[in-house]
């Protein structure tokens, strides 16, 4: 028996060992203030495999060079130049050895860039406007550079700002003239007034843990081969998409049809992952899922169960979790399942993990506590903790994004060819990190090539902490 024990314990310390791994830890040497930390600003140079961490306080920012190796190569420090520019909204990395991080203020009216040279240890802030007429809607980064996209209502607009290497601003405007949308009721309208309705626009990493909360938002951003992606729900027979060219800046749209059971549906819903489009319809007395080919369109596999019918292609319980009890219990029949995320919020989230696609379906309720909504994301504004916002590190935003709404879903295992195949669920990264507090003051999520990294700061010790966790 104790030999047993033994064996499981020893099983269970290799795990937790092997599915972590730290890269470096380095002391926070520059920091002379006394107050607390306020941003963390993890950039990775995708051209050198360099990652320039950032890390502010109330009266300085502290830069660190982190080389592939995971070593740190180059420091620089300076005093806090922000003022009123507060929010994240994005980063580049040049070839002189220097970084720029892109702010905006609360309003999002105002924009400015701070630039760190490791170089000459310099840093400077610039200012700078988009037209009047314009809303800021997301950023870009691709290929270690910044894109700001914005849009008129006035005039139905759409246009992407480009920076140089001074931090100069460009604007180019992109002609949708041609591009034809539609709303809830099919009936025409502006792409300017689709993007810009409702709260900000999310932009997903593909193949990074989203949960239903995130994924059961009617528009989505996904950015691929230097392509912009923008995925609309508002119909329930259609997923629109909107796609940009970063090279030539040309604009195109096309459609995906939804499943047929979408015309009795209150709410459908898409998620992109890689060369496939992955469709949900659902009502309290059935659902389906459909794949499409993401080139043309066709139907590839579907899936579909009734309120009657076992779901036989779950791997797991149907389980509820959240609510303002934190509580997670089985629901063990479907229409229990149907009933409870059709009146919900309704989303599914894919990812392509050791050839296998991880398929989460299902659903969510805001929970009202009494005092009013609970926010999203665990109540964390914008830009507190590791400067997460909905423009910069979507990381972050994805692992702070599990939060105490009540959510029911079902997830599945599907091989290369969209089979159903039968296995546990393991843990993702993002499970693997649950020690790792999201509320710790210094710490940050960030993706970097095919793995995460959790950065933990120990205020006492002034020591930052880079462990690597994969799937």
């Amino acid at each position: 028996m104790i030999k047993n024990i033994v064996s499981a314990f020893c099983i269970s310390f290799s795990v937790a060992v092997f599915s972590q791994e730290t890269l470096i830890t380095f002391q926070n040497d520059l920091k002379t203030s006394s107050s607390d930390i306020k941003d963390v600003i993890p950039v990775v140079n995708t051209e050198t495999d360099e990652i320039a961490f950032f890390v502010a306080d109330a009266k300085n920012v502290y830069g660190y060079k982190i080389d592939a190796d995971f070593k740190v190569s180059e420091k620089i420090s300076s005093e806090e130049k922000r003022r009123k520019f507060k929010v994240i909204i994005g980063s580049s990395a040049s070839k002189d050895d220097s970084y720029r991080v892109f702010l905006t203020n609360k309003n999002q009216t105002d924009f400015a860039s701070v630039r760190f040279s490791f170089k000459d240890g310099s840093t400077s802030l610039k200012e700078f406007s988009i037209d009047r007429n314009e809303t800021f809607i997301q950023t870009v980064v691709s290929k270690n550079k910044f894109y700001l996209i914005a849009a008129s209502r006035l005039y139905k607009s759409l246009s992407i700002y480009t920076f140089n290497e001074n931090g100069d601003p460009q604007k180019h405007n992109i002609n949708i003239a041609d591009l034809r949308f539609i709303d809830t009721k099919g009936k025409n309208k502006a792409l300017t007034s689709l993007l810009l309705e409702g709260e900000d626009l999310n932009k997903f990493e593909e193949n990074t843990p989203n949960s239903i909360e995130l994924t059961s938002e009617f528009r989505k951003m996904f950015v691929r081969d230097h392509t912009i992606l923008i995925t609309l729900d508002h119909h329930k027979m259609f997923t629109q998409v909107l796609q940009i060219d970063l090279n030539t800046l040309l604009a195109t749209s096309f459609q995906f049809r939804k499943p047929k059971l979408g015309e009795k549906a209150k709410r459908t819903n898409s998620y992109l992952n890689g060369d496939h489009l992955f469709t949900l319809a659902t009502t309290k007395d059935e659902f389906t899922v459909e794949i499409l080919d993401f080139a043309t369109g066709n139907l590839v596999k579907e899936y579909s169960a009734t309120k009657n019918d076992s779901i036989t292609f779950k791997n797991t319980p149907i389980m509820q979790e959240g609510g303002i009890y934190d509580s997670s219990r089985e629901l063990g029949k479907t229409k229990r399942f149907l009933r409870k995320i059709a009146k919900g919020n309704t989303g599914l989230s894919v990812r392509k993990v050791k050839n296998r696609f991880h398929l989460t379906i299902g659903g969510y309720i805001v929970q009202n506590t009494g005092g009013g909504m609970m926010m999203p994301f665990g109540g964390i504004p914008m830009g507190s903790i590791g400067a997460v916002t909905v423009f910069f590190n979507p990381t972050q935003m994805a692992f702070n994004s599990f939060t105490n709404n009540k959510t029911t879903r079902i997830e599945s295992l599907l091989d290369t060819d969209f089979n159903h195949i039968q296995g546990e669920i393991e843990e993702n990264a993002f499970d693997k990190m649950k020690e790792f507090k999201s509320n710790n003051k210094g710490g940050t999520v960030f993706k970097y090539k095919d793995f995460f990294i959790k950065a933990r700061y120990h205020s006492f010790s002034k020591e930052f902490n880079f462990k690597k966790f994969t799937d």
